[in-house]
């Protein structure tokens, strides 16, 4: 594996678009898609940013050197066999069912986990499916999770005990208007400090960007209201 392919493994391993990566490291996408096909290569102040924000190695970056390498023999890293975001089991590379690509590296640095902060007012179908599919809730623990959240704005621990990367994925992957996802380092505390603790990192933007149209019916509304108006002059 090459350079650009380790930049593309723990750009997809942390959740993260090229977009998305070139936002973080302050560069554009075409820069990241260039580093990615072997075209260009970061510099070395740019790899120091995109280690530090991912919490990923520079050795491994760099040189493809896992944790340990080099230090003596011992057994070889096996990816685990249930996913660390949703809990289920995968027996390849990539979750069947919430998609995150399981790293080939063993998990580095602090645990984290992801919260759900806002306050919402009312139940939202796709959250349920969300915190199903990226949390690995039972359909019976996300809907009361949901109308808790909104009958008593109760606070939602959507995942903990997960390293950096698939903190980072289900942040990605949740509602942002209807969770406002945030990442705060998990020490093993109880869940209600976990829920209110300041948070370990920023949380990634959203995977899929909110769609922003109004819609064939809010066009029809809006004609209406303009319609209206008008009647009056």
């Amino acid at each position: 594996m090459e350079l650009k392919d380790r930049i593309a493994a723990v750009r997809k391993a942390a959740g993260l678009t090229q977009e998305q990566l070139g936002e973080l490291l302050g560069v554009t996408r075409q820069a990241v898609s260039k580093w990615e096909s072997g075209q260009t290569m970061p510099d070395a102040a740019t790899i120091a940013a995109l280690c530090e924000k991912l919490h990923v190695s520079a050795d491994y970056v760099l040189l493809g050197k896992e944790p340990g390498e080099g230090q003596g023999a011992g057994p070889a890293y096996e990816p685990p066999d249930t996913c660390p975001c949703c809990g289920r089991k995968v027996s390849g590379s990539i979750c069947p069912e919430c998609g995150y690509q399981i790293p080939n590296y063993p998990p580095r640095g602090p645990r984290y986990a992801v919260v759900a902060t806002t306050t919402a007012f009312s139940k939202s179908p796709e959250a349920v499916n969300q915190l199903v599919k990226y949390c690995g809730f039972s359909q019976e623990a996300a809907d009361a999770a949901i109308a808790r959240y909104v009958k008593d704005m109760a606070r939602i621990l959507l995942r903990r005990g997960v390293d950096d990367s698939a903190a980072r994925y289900i942040a990605a992957h949740m509602d942002h208007g209807f969770f406002a996802p945030e990442i705060v380092e998990d020490c093993g505390e109880e869940e209600e400090t976990l829920l209110y603790k300041d948070k370990g990192f920023p949380s990634p933007p959203p995977a899929t960007p909110p769609d922003n149209s109004i819609g064939f019916w809010g066009v029809v509304l809006a004609v209406i209201v303009a319609l209206l108006i008008l009647s009056f002059f």
